[in-house]
């Protein structure tokens, strides 16, 4: 496979991701592709790893249901001889509470019959985890002040 037909499908799917195009992300991968990811995905349900389109539309859709998407740009983009390592820089924006999650993502591209096949994404786990805890937190705390403004 040319350089270019690996290159093709990643990119695609960086320019739908960014422009909030979950069809057109989703339309990169193939049916049962294998998406890592290195954080809990119990403590946050919107960075799990996914076997398969559906599990990874599940995962994607969890995102764009939780977040609005600020920036997302391509910081480095390699193509190694058997994958593409990308690093993004992105900032989502908690829809309810306003927060905002910053992070560096660094991922690796397999692509097979031009579609992606496997992807690694790499977080800072630590930060990814401890804003999970204090989103709940704070829907914690709204769901009390609720409460206390209604009795």
């Amino acid at each position: 496979m040319s350089l270019e037909s690996e290159r093709v499908p990643v990119l695609r799917a960086l320019a739908c991701w960014a422009a909030c195009d979950l069809e057109g992300t989703l339309a990169q991968f193939s049916e049962d592709v294998l998406y890592l990811i290195n954080v809990d995905g119990i403590a946050v349900p919107f960075a799990a790893s996914s076997l398969g389109k559906e599990d990874l539309r599940h995962r994607l859709e969890l995102v764009l249901d939780m977040f609005d998407k600020e920036i997302f740009e391509c910081e480095s983009f390699l193509h190694a001889p058997d994958h593409t390592r990308v690093v993004v820089y992105a900032q989502y924006k908690h829809k309810s509470l306003g927060e905002r999650l910053c992070a560096r993502i660094r991922l690796r591209y397999w692509v097979k019959g031009g579609l992606i096949v496997r992807v690694e994404e790499n977080r800072d786990a630590q930060y990814v985890e401890a804003f999970q805890r204090f989103i709940l937190q704070m829907e914690h705390d709204a769901r009390g002040a609720e409460r206390g403004l209604r009795a």
